[in-house]
């Protein structure tokens, strides 16, 4: 099943869009967040300690990496997952 997912990165703003080929919502987003990694990738390592924001966007995000999912929906053309009818 084809998907298209949004990633948002608060920090940088960026609002990026990816369409993967999964079976599930779940392995959607775990190939839409590789995807956004590959494209996006962090910046390198500080050697101080980490910034109240930064704190912030590894507990928000599951990875650390500062992208959150924005928007999931089948790219069939059917509304958002979650979305009312």
């Amino acid at each position: 099943m084809k998907w298209r997912l949004e990633f948002y990165h608060g920090r940088s703003g960026t609002l990026a869009g990816y369409d993967v080929d999964a079976a599930s919502p779940d392995a959607a987003v775990a190939a839409g967040r590789r995807a956004a990694l590959l494209e996006h990738p962090p910046p390198a390592g500080r050697l101080r300690r980490l910034s109240l924001f930064r704190r912030a966007e590894l507990a928000t995000s599951p990875d650390g990496s500062g992208w959150v999912l924005y928007r999931i929906r089948r790219d069939d053309g059917s509304p958002p997952v979650g979305a009312p009818p």
